[in-house]
C-alpha cells in the first residue's frame, strides 16, 4: 500500500511541474461552402495532387479526407521523441500498401494531412504525409472548403505549429 502511495505521490507532484495544460482553442463556426471528390489513377502523387486541388479552386480554409486507395511507395514522417521540440523521423516505403485512412485541416491554403497505411511486412503504419507517395491503382479523397473566421499555423515556443485565427 505504501507503494502505491508513494507512486501516486510522484506522479501527482511530476504532474504539477509540468504545469496544466494549455486551453482548448475552439474556431468557428464554419460552415461547409463546396465540396471536391477527386478520384487519382495509377502513377500520380497524393499530396501533390491534394495541394493542385487546393490551389486550382482557391481553398484557404477546409479539410481533406483520404477515403480509399493504395500507394506503390510512400514518404512520410513520425515524431521520434517526447522532447519539447518535435524531433521528427522520416521514412520511405517501397512497394505495395493499402491507404486505411488520412486527412487533415487546412489552414491559409496549407494542408497539414496525416495518413494511415498497411502492408503484410510492416502491418499499420502512418504519419504526417509527405511529397513523392506515388499511387498504385487508385486513390481517393475529398477537399471541403470552410467558409468562417480565417485560419493559419504559427509556431508555438517550443516551434510547433498551431492552428490560430488569422
Amino acid at each position: 500500500m505504501s507503494k502505491l502511495l508513494l507512486a501516486s505521490a510522484l506522479i501527482l507532484a511530476a504532474t504539477k511541474l509540468q504545469g496544466e495544460p494549455p486551453a482548448l482553442q475552439v474556431f468557428g463556426p464554419s460552415r461547409i461552402t463546396g465540396v471536391y471528390r477527386v478520384s487519382l489513377d495509377r502513377g500520380a502523387l497524393l499530396l501533390e495532387s491534394i495541394e493542385d486541388v487546393i490551389k486550382a479552386k482557391s481553398i484557404r480554409d477546409g479539410q481533406v479526407i483520404i477515403s480509399s486507395g493504395s500507394v506503390e511507395e510512400c514518404t512520410y514522417h513520425f515524431v521520434a521523441s517526447t522532447a519539447l521540440r518535435a524531433q521528427n523521423e522520416y521514412r520511405t516505403v517501397k512497394g505495395p500498401s493499402e491507404i486505411l485512412s488520412g486527412g487533415g485541416i487546412i489552414a491559409d491554403g496549407e494542408p497539414h494531412i496525416h495518413i494511415a497505411l498497411s502492408n503484410p511486412e510492416k502491418g499499420a503504419y502512418g504519419g504526417h504525409l509527405e511529397k513523392g507517395c506515388r499511387v498504385l491503382y487508385l486513390a481517393e479523397f475529398t477537399v471541403l472548403r470552410y467558409a468562417g473566421p480565417p485560419l493559419t499555423r504559427k509556431p508555438n515556443q517550443n516551434g510547433i505549429l498551431l492552428l490560430q485565427e488569422k
